[in-house]
């Protein structure tokens, strides 16, 4: 019962997914950016500028720096530095 229970709320949630992603692409759109690190520069620093141009819901910031990791799955090996070519996605009402 608890197995069934499981299976059917991963399906619902999916389905959510699904419709969440439909509804952004239809009034929003992703835009793809490269930022080139500058000296002094920090992730959080970069992803609260990048953060604050996501027009699509509130977002946290370990949410979108985490999402720039994935981006970049260098940034897991080793921290920024000046000159390294960051690549960031954020929402913007069409």
């Amino acid at each position: 019962m608890k197995r069934a229970l499981v299976i059917l709320m991963a399906v619902v949630f999916a389905g959510f997914t699904s419709m969440d992603c439909e509804a952004a692409a239809k009034n929003y759109e992703l835009v793809e950016t490269v930022y080139t690190v500058e000296q002094g520069d920090t992730l959080n620093g970069i992803a609260e500028t990048y953060m604050a141009k996501n027009d699509y819901g509130p977002r946290e910031i370990r949410e979108f720096t985490s999402g720039i990791k994935e981006l970049n799955d260098w940034l897991l090996q080793r921290d920024i530095k000046a000159g390294d070519e960051l690549h960031i996605n954020y929402w913007v009402k069409k």
